[in-house]
């Protein structure tokens, strides 16, 4: 009886330790049957449908009207803890890599911070 328990026990932290938690489960969902193209430097604002933050890691997910799903992961992190308001601000009519957003709390309308765009990766179904 204690072995079966042992086992058991054992075989639960393996899969506690294989799965995904949290942000990083919701974002494999969020792809799930996707897959990752090669990464652009620029997406074009009036395409972006939605955006999704997921705090670990440290990810964007851009959902376009074209049904492609971009991820852009910030270079050094960016806090998106407690679903930010993301605002950037561009002359142009595409957010790039390089480019700087600034993050806004959704109940207090106050800044919490800021951090550069990497390389947008598009996730587009697996055929």
């Amino acid at each position: 009886m204690r072995r079966l328990i042992a086992l058991t026990l054992a075989a639960t932290a393996t899969l506690a330790a294989a799965a995904p938690s949290g942000d990083a489960a919701k974002l494999d969902k969020a792809l799930a049957g996707r897959v990752a193209g090669k990464p652009e430097s620029c997406v074009t604002l009036r395409d972006i449908q939605s955006t999704a933050t997921f705090s670990d890691p440290d990810t964007i997910l851009y959902r376009m009207r074209s049904g492609v799903r971009y991820v852009n992961r910030p270079a050094g992190g960016c806090g998106l803890r407690g679903d930010p308001i993301i605002v950037s601000s561009t002359p142009s009519t595409r957010i790039c890599r390089g480019d700087i957003i600034t993050l806004v709390d959704r109940t207090s309308r106050f800044q919490v911070g800021g951090c550069g765009l990497g390389d947008f990766v598009p996730y587009v179904k697996a055929k």
